[in-house]
């Protein structure tokens, strides 16, 4: 026969039952417990996650800005070059109506004003590469060394083409990189 602990005599079926009683209530209790611990878990969990995505989507807004930047600093420049280089082949060629009517449509202010917004957006935003390109260009133009400038303006034409396409490519596949 089975003892009671501390107290000596049988056990009846009411005292055995009684002795398994707490253990619903505490299993439920504990259960009830761990619940709402993994619960706080996975919530912390989505917290931090969310906030990743946020930063992740504000840096690819800023590289989207960045891309932007580049490019219409890039197009600015070409654009620049081309129009230069029309006004110095039609000096060159005697055109004066052609280069008054440049200067009519782009007065010598205007096109200071230009240059230096040019310049600035490409040293800002610019690779450089390209920065350096550009340098070079002025100094070979301003100096008359047309051929070597013509040169020097299709090498950055193929550099703005292929780091604009690298980035494109890469924004595309969200491994975009300054």
């Amino acid at each position: 026969m089975v003892k009671k602990f501390l107290f000596e005599g049988p056990l009846d079926e009411d005292d055995s039952q009684m002795a398994w009683e707490w253990v619903a209530p505490v299993v439920t209790g504990l259960t009830g417990a761990i619940g709402v611990g993994f619960t706080w878990l996975a919530g912390a969990q989505s917290r931090v996650h969310a906030e990743r995505m946020v930063e992740q989507s504000h840096l690819a807004e800023e590289r989207a800005r960045l891309f932007e930047d580049r490019r219409d600093a890039y197009f600015a420049l070409l654009r620049w070059i081309d129009l230069v280089n029309k006004r110095a082949d039609h000096e060159a060629r005697g055109e004066q109506d052609k280069v008054q009517q440049f200067d009519e449509q782009w007065p010598w202010a205007k096109r200071i004003d230009w240059t230096i917004d040019v310049l600035i957006g490409v040293q800002a935003f610019g690779s450089e590469r390209v920065s350096q390109l550009c340098e070079d260009w002025n100094i070979a133009f301003g100096t008359g060394l047309h051929d070597t400038a013509a040169e020097l303006r299709e090498q950055l034409r193929a550099v703005v083409r292929d780091e604009l396409q690298g980035i494109e490519s890469q924004r595309e596949s969200g491994r975009n990189r300054r």
